[in-house]
């Protein structure tokens, strides 16, 4: 993911097809020069003979201006990719899980596979500092974000249905407690902040309209909300799985939504948004390698033809 082109200043692109279009008109128009469409054939013929008219054809150089052209708006479209090593920015956007111990997630089958989701986004957070809330009646900051990946698998590892003192399930709590960690806190120490991703790890149980006004909240300060859904039979007692609810939640955050089981969608969407962001950013020179400078060198050539002297038309015999 980290490695995938993308296009910093994309706008330029538009100039690409209508420079196209203009070299195909050029193209088919250009005989001989301007003045071929308008002579007789007879005409033209005794005035190359007096080597008062250059020879038919089609010029290629006629195209330069147009192939430099559009090489250089492909240039100044930014074509890049994240570097590889690059890591001043990596603390100005970190991950935040919120894991859902309520008691249909903690003393069910969900919970191992919301173990598994969250080693997962783990092992694919792209040097990102990763953070872990853990909600039920109540929302606690287990630990704040990371790059030590290790020790908070050995955390999510050790969750359990007794990890929680109190039971219940307050999704709004969490987000509360991501706003205070990245939103009005963070935007006072960290004035560079370019937003977080809170990833939901849940079954949808208590979400409602508090905890989508938290997620607006969130996105408006600029954060996003994504949702992994789980899906096993709840344990008895226990409300169903509620997906919906998680949509809506991650609609709210201007995130999205996957299956637990299967979040690979989400996250390389998660990895989208966030180079989207990046590349909006100040800290864009230093976070991608644009490859347009070498773009630009290739278009020099056509330029150079620009440049070029005509040769002077002979003269016939006649032509004195």
């Amino acid at each position: 993911m980290t490695g995938d082109l993308l296009w910093l200043r994309p706008w330029w692109l538009a100039a690409i097809p209508l420079l196209a279009a203009a070299g195909f008109w050029i193209w088919r128009r250009r005989r001989a020069g301007a003045w071929a469409a308008l002579l007789a054939p007879e005409v033209r013929a005794k005035l190359q003979e007096m080597g008062r008219f250059a020879p038919g054809g089609r010029d290629l150089a006629v195209l330069a201006p147009l192939a430099a052209a559009a090489l250089t708006a492909l240039a100044l479209s930014g074509p890049a990719r994240l570097r590889l090593s690059e890591t001043s920015y990596e603390r100005v956007d970190p991950i935040l899980i919120a894991f859902d111990l309520s008691p249909s997630v903690a003393r069910g089958e969900n919970l191992a596979d919301a173990q598994a989701a969250a080693a997962w986004i783990l092992g694919r957070a792209e040097g990102r500092p990763v953070g872990l809330i853990l909600y039920a009646a109540d929302a606690y900051l287990a630990s704040a974000p990371t790059t030590d990946a290790a020790a908070l698998e050995t955390l999510i590892g050790a969750l359990g249905p007794d990890t929680m003192p109190v039971t219940g399930s307050r999704p709004d709590f969490a987000l509360n407690q991501a706003r205070a960690l990245f939103g009005e806190a963070g935007a006072a120490t960290r004035p560079g902040l370019l937003g977080a991703d809170v990833v939901f790890i849940s079954d949808g149980a208590g979400i409602g309209l508090h905890a989508e006004e938290e997620a607006a909240r969130l996105k408006a300060e600029g954060a996003r909300v994504w949702a992994l859904g789980l899906d096993r039979p709840p344990p008895e007692g226990a409300p169903p799985a509620d997906p919906e609810a998680l949509r809506r939640l991650a609609a709210a955050g201007g995130g999205g939504f996957a299956p637990a089981r299967d979040p690979g969608a989400a996250m390389e969407a998660i990895s989208r948004a966030r180079r989207g962001v990046l590349a909006r950013s100040p800290l864009a020179p230093q976070a991608f390698e644009d490859f347009g400078r070498w773009i630009l060198l290739a278009a020099l050539p056509f330029a150079l033809i620009l440049f070029r002297r005509e040769a002077p038309i002979r003269r016939g015999r006649d032509a004195s």
